[in-house]
């Protein structure tokens, strides 16, 4: 076994090649103990080598990974120095299955069935969800018993993700990895024995932020339409969908050519939000800016990426700061009161209401389960508005229209 004296980091221990003929043991500066191992199959695991009621152990901090690096195995190694030092002795090894030797299931293990078994294939935040796990709760419990994670842990973790930034809370992610976590128990519950609750149920989680109240005005609708034509293909046509149809941008940015029939676009519950399908009947000015997207060979998608059809595109981290930073260039360098993207739905739900159409057709529209259409109400209501909608969509892009050209025609006619 081959044993060298380095300074340990992330990039170095990237670039370690496996030998062909033994393992490979490197020590850390930091953490006496502390090592990276690098099997012959090119597996890099780190381990701390200890000497625990006089005999030498050691003992398998976690494999190295993306999400899990150099940093991450110093924090553990030393939580696992002082629970020695303060006579708790070392962890205990999992087994295959997943168990300790008393039993009970690892986190890591619980989480990865849980991926494999609940969520790829089943749920469309899959990646996201995965995202969670990789950046968030595997580094902080996944060398733990899944059942004996506490209430006070996650909130600590919660927090943690909520105030890491203390400039700018991020009440969303944390809210975000609270409630997948709650799911993850939700799911598992059945098979911890030990676990009489879930343990999220009373965990602190940030409270939600104040509702958005944002819409563009009529000037900034003029505005945002001549953005989107200079932008050009994908973000300008997508993003000028987004406020005609009102729908949300995942549903507008995924859409397949094959949803689209005779100007009736199906929404399918798979890529819904709520899981219900959606029937949009598209007025005229959404069938033009459709009819006006590039086809992309071998895909059936709206907005395809050239070289890899099955995808859709994506970028809009850089799409959306443009279409601001053009909107002000149009008014002469004056900065546009700021906007997300799923402000334009509220913009297209605002201007409906405005040219007189009835609330629960609104909802119908945005395929919205809640208000007039939720609760008991919703489950007795099953007409689908389907004239309506129309109706609405027709009125709600002749004013789009309006705005954007600058016809003084009569606002509210139908």
């Amino acid at each position: 076994m081959s044993n060298k004296t380095v300074g340990l980091t992330d990039s170095k221990i990237r670039s370690l090649i496996p030998s062909t003929t033994s393992r490979i043991e490197l020590p850390d500066h930091v953490i006496p103990g502390l090592r990276i191992r690098v099997g012959q199959s090119g597996i890099k695991t780190f381990i701390l080598r200890k000497r625990v009621g006089g005999q030498w152990k050691n003992i398998t901090i976690g494999p190295f990974k993306e999400y899990f690096g150099l940093a991450d195995a110093r924090k553990k190694a030393r939580s696992i120095l002082v629970d020695i030092e303060n006579g708790k002795g070392a962890p205990r090894p999992a087994k295959e299955d997943g168990t300790t030797l008393t039993g009970r299931l690892m986190f890591t293990f619980l989480w990865n069935q849980y991926l494999e078994r609940a969520v790829r294939g089943h749920k469309r935040s899959a990646s996201e969800i995965e995202r969670i796990g990789n950046k968030f709760l595997l580094p902080r419990f996944g060398d733990r018993m899944a059942d004996s994670i506490s209430r006070a842990e996650i909130t600590a973790l919660v927090e943690d993700v909520t105030y890491r930034n203390t400039q700018k809370p991020t009440l969303r992610e944390g809210r975000t990895v609270h409630q997948r976590l709650s799911a993850f128990y939700s799911w598992a519950m059945p098979k911890l024995e030990r676990l009489q609750a879930n343990p999220c149920q009373y965990a602190w989680r940030p409270p939600l932020g104040k509702p958005r109240d944002r819409f563009l005005t009529d000037d900034e609708i003029k505005l945002f339409w001549q953005a989107c034509g200079d932008m050009g293909w994908p973000f300008g046509p997508g993003f000028k969908l987004l406020l005609v149809t009102g729908q949300r941008r995942g549903e507008v940015f995924g859409a397949s050519r094959s949803e689209i029939r005779d100007g009736i676009w199906t929404i399918p519950g798979d890529r819904a939000k709520n899981g219900v399908a959606h029937i949009v009947p598209l007025p005229q000015l959404a069938i033009d800016i459709i009819d006006g997207l590039p086809e992309i060979d071998g895909s059936d998608k709206l907005f395809a990426v050239p070289d890899n059809p099955d995808a859709v595109s994506s970028g809009f981290s850089k799409g959306h700061p443009r279409l601001l930073r053009l909107m002000a260039k149009l008014q002469g360098d004056q900065p546009v009161e700021h906007f997300v993207l799923h402000d334009l739905r509220r913009t297209a739900a605002t201007g409906m209401q405005r040219l007189g159409v009835p609330m629960p057709v609104t909802e119908a529209v945005l395929n919205h389960i809640s208000g007039s259409r939720g609760g008991i109400a919703g489950v007795y209501q099953r007409h689908n508005y389907f004239d309506e909608k129309k109706e609405a969509l027709i009125k709600w892009a002749d004013e789009v229209e309006r705005l954007t050209s600058g016809s003084r025609s009569d606002p509210t006619r139908s």
